[in-house]
């Protein structure tokens, strides 16, 4: 099976698992950023992204705008509009992708942040989307990733040690292609993605929370 397929699928049953994902940005900060960190220690940093879903009661063009004025003011930002319901907003740290569509009363928007400089943790980016929700958003959702280039390309850092490191538990792991990918807990119960990629260039890390919600 092509290696992107299998990814896709697995997300997908991984997100079919997760229930509701909690808001409670204290409990993030404690899990994923000492899973951020400790990450850190044996990569290079990549790229780091936050994924913010919610939705809300405003029409489509009354919150379009304000996201527009939020984002490109607190960022520093260009914006770039793709069709009257998504936009882009992007400086030289940021890309920032804005998507909306009304459906059953509602107006539910999806915003993703990716980022290119590791001054910025996972969630100082979380820090920035949630400062654009307001009274009106609703069952806000976020998804957390981090990326990594393994240091010393010929260390067997394995999936194995990232889990027992990090005390992951009920760990689920599938073998692909050109590496591995599973799924665990953390102590405080909050869900994990992670995996370990090798590329002709070397290996990759990246973990997520509650999924890895990009492609690799």
């Amino acid at each position: 099976m092509n290696i992107k397929i299998s990814i896709v699928i697995f997300i997908l049953l991984s997100f079919l698992n997760i229930g509701a994902i909690s808001n409670d940005l204290g409990n993030t900060k404690n899990s994923f950023d000492t899973l951020e960190t400790n990450t850190k220690n044996i990569s290079e940093f990549e790229e780091n992204g936050v994924k913010l879903q919610y939705r809300t009661k405003d029409n489509i063009e009354k919150e379009i705008s304000r996201i527009k004025e939020y984002l490109v003011y607190n960022t520093n930002g260009s914006l770039r509009e793709i069709n009257k319901n998504q936009i882009e907003v992007i400086n030289k740290n940021f890309n920032i992708s804005i998507k909306m569509w009304y459906e059953d009363k509602y107006t539910y928007v999806e915003i993703t942040l990716i980022n290119e400089n590791s001054q910025y943790s996972t969630v100082d980016l979380k820090n920035i989307l949630q400062k654009s929700e307001n009274e009106k958003s609703e069952s806000a959702q976020y998804f957390l990733y981090y990326e990594g280039k393994i240091k010393d390309l010929n260390n067997n850092y394995s999936i194995n040690e990232l889990a027992n490191y990090n005390n992951i538990q009920k760990v689920n792991i599938l073998n692909i292609n050109n590496g591995y990918t599973g799924t665990g807990y953390l102590s405080n119960g909050n869900k994990t993605n992670f995996s370990l990629i090798n590329y002709n260039t070397g290996s990759h890390i990246i973990i997520g929370m509650p999924i890895i919600f990009t492609t690799y």
